[in-house]
């Protein structure tokens, strides 16, 4: 049986990282490989993270050969990071046409010694991004394209190997909007959290949108589902408008309802990412209007400290966006509680590297990695 995969030809020499379990399965079967096979190497793919097809250990000559015959293994060209002294570590990857994404590694630590450490990766889904959020790096960059999956996947896999020790967590945060590249970001997440693997569970990946409104119930298919962050950044449409363009195409009200159907349909908490600038959207009434937003189903608020992107030469309101002081980013975090709201104030990671989202990627524009 072994000997069929001599005849076996794919019409097309794609990345091993971009098909599921069962797609490995069918290509294997098909080839003329026992089905057990299949199990074998997504263990050692994505369990073990192989390097490279030499690495995997667990099959024989035959079947290596297949899959060098047949498939890419690296969806990058190369690599490059910067290390915190917080320790996080912000990941350069080169994609093969030249283009460049970035990803972030975040160690959070647990003061329970008896619990584990958790591991953060905040992946990108695209390059670049089009949906021009005023306070974005990433979003001067304009859209260049989807991610493929592998290219997602990658991210994760290839960081695991510098750091040498296992993700725990996945958020969907980095460059682009990921329900706009959807089919890509979903069949990410069901590799990566394949029921095979047991690698990283659902309810440790978190997908957060800008608020693309037709997308959102698309979500709820994936069973069981992820969470769900929305960058809501302002508590009215006047406000929101002018700092997440996307705003303009729906409102506030229409995206609080998707967002609570989604709550509804996967009984997962919502979280509210919120970036406080100085005088635009952070007053008490902001942090009313905020309380009332968070208690409509179990959620929580993210504040998160503006990253300043004046390297990017910012024009018209993004060049007027202020942090909030960091005294009164605590103020507004006490008023959301005391309106009831549940709130965390994030602490932000590699403040001593190039933090914002996108910048690494812009610095390297036009450098060879």
């Amino acid at each position: 049986m072994g000997q069929l995969f001599l005849f076996y030809k794919m019409e097309e020499k794609r990345n091993i990282k971009s098909y599921t379990y069962s797609d490995l399965e069918d290509i294997l079967v098909d080839a003329g490989f026992p089905k057990f096979r299949a199990e074998q190497l997504f263990r050692e793919i994505y369990l073990s993270n192989r390097s490279n097809f030499d690495e995997v250990s667990m099959i024989n000559k035959e079947l290596r050969q297949f899959l060098k015959d047949n498939f890419e293994y690296d969806a990058f060209k190369d690599v490059k990071k910067q290390v915190s002294v917080d320790g996080s570590v912000k990941f350069l990857f080169k994609l093969h046409d030249g283009n460049r994404i970035e990803s972030v590694y975040m160690p959070w630590q647990n003061d329970d010694e008896d619990k584990p450490e958790r591991t953060t990766i905040c992946v990108s889904s695209q390059v670049g991004c089009g949906l021009d959020c005023k306070f974005c790096a990433t979003g001067t960059l304009g859209l260049t394209r989807n991610l493929s999956t592998e290219e997602i996947v990658d991210q994760v896999l290839v960081a695991e190997r510098y750091l040498e020790h296992p993700i725990t967590n996945i958020v969907f945060m980095g460059m682009g909007e990921p329900l706009l590249n959807f089919n890509s970001v979903i069949r990410s997440i069901e590799i990566l959290s394949d029921k095979e693997l047991t690698k990283i569970r659902r309810k440790k990946i978190t997908v957060s949108t800008s608020g693309v409104i037709p997308r959102i119930p698309k979500l709820t298919q994936l069973d069981p589902p992820v969470k769900l962050a929305l960058s809501l950044h302002a508590t009215t449409n006047g406000v929101r408008d002018k700092i997440v363009p996307l705003n303009e195409k729906s409102n506030i009200s229409e995206l609080m309802n998707k967002i609570e159907n989604y709550y509804r349909e996967t009984k997962l908490p919502i979280t509210y990412e919120y970036i406080p600038f100085d005088g635009l959207n952070d007053t008490i009434e902001d942090a009313k209007r905020l309380a009332k937003i968070a208690k409509r189903v179990p959620s929580r608020v993210n504040i998160i400290p503006f990253n300043d992107i004046s390297f990017t030469n910012p024009t018209g309101i993004s060049a007027e966006l202020k942090a909030s002081p960091s005294e009164r980013i605590s103020e507004f975090a006490n008023e959301i509680r005391m309106f009831g709201g549940t709130v965390t104030v994030r602490d932000t990671f590699g403040k001593d590297i190039d933090a914002a989202c996108g910048q690494l990627a812009l610095s390297n524009r036009d450098e060879n990695v």
